[in-house]
């Protein structure tokens, strides 16, 4: 991508769906009804109008206990592997394997980096049935995971847009991401809330991170707190109202690359919100980076549910965690 991203580059690629004239109505008559058991007219509606879809039950219990099995097994052999680890207080993106069981084991604080990488149970969380038919639909293309956040506790971060921050596809665009539950989710555990109808540049325009860059940049002269403050002052002018997510374990929401979206207050330090955040492009902006050069022609990648995750080549020889073979 360029040096500067600018509201020219996301208008120019983004989804059909988000263009002015798009019709849903017409887009399913083409299509017909999605095989899956939810109707594709409502959700593509309400995706266009709120930047959000919510699907119950979109991932087995028995998955999210193989994804919580291999977490539990990476706190206790934490220098067998190479993800970072954000440990809080100031100290993110450390490599995991300088840290000890001790450093790790009963901490409220963690989040892991990027653990589909090492995980196929967070690979098959992310690329579950309802997250790449509906993707589909959107980009018009197979879904791609390329990055994934794994909280233990509630983020408590302040209102924010991803698009800024995660750049590393090719059209800026063409992005999305979906928060899973990996536990029933208490409204004190400090759960994610949204702001409907922020996710459209004609209704919350872009934010200037200094010469007509919307993307935070080494050289930007605005930085996240400045952010923070106009996305304040942008849903207060627009009278959008958060909206709380409350989800059974399983259950999952999409969200738009461009909505509007923050972790609330934790009121009870005791509670947890383990989640799984992935964000995903399409393949043909999927960074060509993050893949091997023959990657499709060799098969170095996996498939589920008609998405992919790709092989990261930086990860070769790296040890994997129990679930990646089974």
């Amino acid at each position: 991508m360029s040096a500067t991203t600018t509201a020219e580059t996301w208008l120019s690629r983004r989804p059909w769906i988000d263009e002015p004239g798009a019709s849903i109505d017409e887009y399913v008559s083409k299509v017909g009804p999605a095989p899956d058991d939810y109707d594709l007219k409502d959700q593509l509606n309400h995706w266009r109008e709120h930047g959000i879809v919510i699907f119950e039950g979109a991932v087995s219990h028995d998955t999210i206990d193989a994804l919580l099995a291999d977490i539990d097994y990476l706190v206790h052999h934490p220098k067998d592997f190479e993800i970072s680890v954000d440990l809080g207080g100031g100290r993110p993106h450390m490599p995991i394997k300088e840290l000890e069981p001790r450093d790790l084991l009963g901490r409220t604080s963690l989040k892991l980096n990027n653990l589909h990488s090492l995980s196929k149970a967070a690979i098959r969380c992310a690329l579950n049935k309802y997250a790449t038919s509906f993707l589909r639909h959107i980009f018009q293309d197979t879904p791609c995971v390329q990055q994934s956040l794994f909280f233990i506790k509630g983020s408590q971060q302040p209102i924010h847009l991803d698009y800024p921050y995660v750049k590393h596809q090719q059209h800026i665009a063409n992005l999305a991401a979906s928060w899973v539950a990996l536990e029933d989710v208490h409204e004190d555990s400090g759960p994610l809330e949204y702001y409907c109808g922020s996710h459209m540049p004609e209704v919350m325009p872009f934010f200037d991170w200094g010469g007509g860059s919307i993307t935070l940049e080494a050289n930007s002269t605005k930085d996240p707190h400045a952010f923070v403050t106009y996305l304040q002052d942008e849903v207060k002018r627009l009278g959008i109202q958060p909206r709380t997510f409350l989800p059974k374990k399983g259950d999952m929401l999409i969200w738009h690359g461009y909505l509007a979206h923050a972790g609330t207050t934790i009121r009870d330090e005791s509670r947890t919100r383990k989640s799984l955040v992935t964000h995903y492009t399409s393949k043909s902006s999927y960074n060509p980076e993050h893949r091997y050069a023959d990657a499709d022609e060799k098969g170095r990648f996996y498939s589920e549910n008609g998405g992919l995750f790709y092989d990261l080549p930086w990860t070769e020889g790296w040890n994997m965690l129990p679930s990646w073979n089974e």
